[in-house]
């Protein structure tokens, strides 16, 4: 039986963090004038879905209103910017177009934010279909919550034995662990290839860290 690779997409499939990340605080200062600082940012708006941005964000700003309209005007920005200015991780073709393992994305993303993804890369689903697409709107609970990543192997009809999840944030890992899934940490996205964040990566207790998709791929013909 093969083994389930379960990818998150934003900084493990495309370096796309970062392009949300800017619609969120360029539109919380254009409407909101709120300007967040980076340790803010980092507490607030990295690694996790909308919904659990807005959750954090009112939680820390009583009196901040994010109604439908500013919602949907986030949706739109990061529509734009993933037409235009995402990029996919180089290499990552190579890994997920060996069939020795069965693959599947698991993401903080919407569903409709990820039919964007998929025609801005057409490639990616000759080899993962949307319906093995996992997203944010088909739980209760996000990331850092297990849930994302059970549906998945349930989904596949895996152990959780038979599954190792690729992410690259700290609510990944903290997922995964939840799940009792094998988690490796990817760094190789704009950002995360440094030495503080590798340590943060360890300290996650994550199964490894790799910073290239040659290595996560000899990684994974490792582990399986």
């Amino acid at each position: 039986m093969k083994k389930l690779i379960i990818w998150d997409f934003d900084g493990v499939i495309a370096d796309s963090e970062k392009l949300w990340i800017k619609v969120w605080r360029d539109l919380l200062q254009q409407r909101k004038n709120l300007v967040l600082t980076d340790k803010q940012t980092a507490d607030l708006l990295v690694g996790v879905s909308d919904k659990t941005k807005v959750l954090r964000l009112k939680k820390e700003f009583p009196d901040l209103i994010l109604d439908d309209a500013f919602i949907d005007k986030v949706q739109r920005g990061q529509i734009y910017a993933g037409m235009h200015f995402l990029e996919e991780i180089p290499g990552v073709r190579n890994v997920i177009a060996d069939t020795d393992f069965e693959h599947c994305i698991a993401t903080g993303a919407t569903k409709e934010q990820q039919k964007m993804k998929f025609i801005k890369f057409p490639w990616l689903e000759q080899y993962i279909p949307l319906s093995k697409c996992y997203t944010s709107d088909m739980v209760e609970l996000g990331k850092p919550a297990p849930d994302l990543f059970l549906l998945a192997a349930k989904e596949n009809n895996k152990a959780l034995s038979d599954c190792v999840v690729i992410g690259d944030s700290l609510n990944d890992f903290a997922a995964a662990k939840a799940a009792g899934i094998k988690c490796i940490a990817f760094v190789g996205a704009e950002g995360n290839n440094n030495e503080v964040y590798k340590q943060k990566c360890l300290d996650a207790d994550v199964a490894d860290i790799c910073a290239t998709m040659s290595d996560l791929h000899a990684v994974l013909k490792r582990f399986f």
